[in-house]
């Protein structure tokens, strides 16, 4: 006997459904069922795609189909389990292209713009590859999880921002500039791989409220001064920041300012601006290893119980170190660093 699961069945009996540009979109959606592909023909669609769950949306391309989405409406909202290919989606002031609430979306060559946000993700899961982000915020993680492969963001907020959740960007580019910077981490975690930040406004690299960033192979470039904020490639608040083979350049402030929190550093080349090129404040805890820091300033700064160790660095600045030793902080100097221990006769 011959068993045929639901989910088999569903395979088997799965339509495609075309619609040609100015066609009824909203009668083919209306129509499609579990396991079912809309396809749209090259040109503009409008109408919203609404609520998906089982259903696939595929158009000729990010370039060629184009879905103008009714002002006052979300592009699309998942709350199942969909997909999109090969199509720019486009909502309004104040609205998402995509809202993926619960449910889990795949995408793949997709150009996503909302007036409020590219893409918003709570408690579901978005995966992507070769996607493109616009709006206030290109992507906003409230919760869930999110994982893109290829493709770019931009936001005049943020490029990309966490409130929660679990973030990976691999080969990404964020480009500003943005009113926050171009990636903003507020709790919640994210992994960097292959990532470019490209003159994201007042910061690079955002970590906050106990938010965590580790990346591989980040550029940051081009933070800039803005309204009084100097312009941090990396700018730490109670959050934790671990990189490795990193290029931080082009910092109008420092290359790093952690105040509390954690920093750790690798094979890192920075160079800083008129803060200097890392700058430790209120207990912030370092560790740095296999650095290069150029550019004006110190090449240190440990102030107010903040503390580091360093090991096998080279400071191309002058000074070195500054060291507020009478406020508690202290700068532990390991194996392949040269001069005076800072601090030694307070201790």
């Amino acid at each position: 006997m011959i068993v045929v699961t639901e989910a088999a069945l569903a395979v088997l009996l799965a339509a495609t459904l075309e619609v040609p540009a100015g066609g009824d979109l909203a009668a083919a959606l209306a129509r499609a069922r579990p396991g079912d592909t809309v396809r749209l023909g090259a040109g503009e669609h409008r109408a919203a795609l609404g609520r998906l769950s089982g259903v696939t949306v595929a158009g000729a391309g990010a370039g060629a189909t184009t879905v103008l989405v009714p002002e006052g409406e979300d592009g699309a909202v998942v709350s199942g389990v969909a997909a999109l290919s090969g199509l720019s989606l486009r909502a309004g002031p104040a609205r998402c292209a995509l809202k993926v609430l619960g449910g889990s979306a795949r995408l793949g060559g997709v150009a996503l713009a909302g007036g409020s946000c590219g893409a918003f993700v709570d408690g579901g899961r978005l995966d992507g590859r070769d996607v493109d982000l616009a709006g206030d915020y290109g992507l906003l993680l409230r919760s869930g999880e999110v994982a893109l492969d290829g493709g770019s963001a931009r936001g005049a907020i943020a490029g990309v921002g966490t409130l929660g959740g679990t973030l990976a960007l691999r080969r990404f580019a964020i480009t500003g500039p943005s009113g926050e910077g171009g990636l903003s981490v507020a709790r919640g975690s994210a992994t960097l791989e292959g990532v470019v930040i490209r003159a994201p406004g007042p910061a690079g690299i955002s970590v906050s409220a106990g938010g965590q960033v580790e990346g591989v192979e980040v550029t940051v470039a081009g933070a800039a001064e803005v309204g009084g904020i100097l312009g941090d490639c990396a700018q730490v608040i109670r959050g934790t920041l671990r990189l490795h083979g990193a290029t931080l350049l082009g910092c109008a402030g420092a290359a790093v300012e952690a105040s509390g929190g954690t920093l750790a550093l690798s094979g890192v080349d920075a160079s800083g601006g008129s803060a200097g090129c890392l700058v430790l404040v209120n207990g912030a805890v370092a560790e740095l290893s296999g650095n290069l820091c150029a550019g004006r300033g110190p090449g240190l700064v440990a102030a107010s119980g903040a503390r580091a160790t360093a090991r096998a660095n080279r400071w191309w600045t002058d000074p070195t170190l500054w060291v507020e030793c009478g406020a508690g902080a202290r700068v532990e100097l390991g194996r392949g660093e040269s001069g005076p221990e800072p601090c030694a006769a307070a201790r």
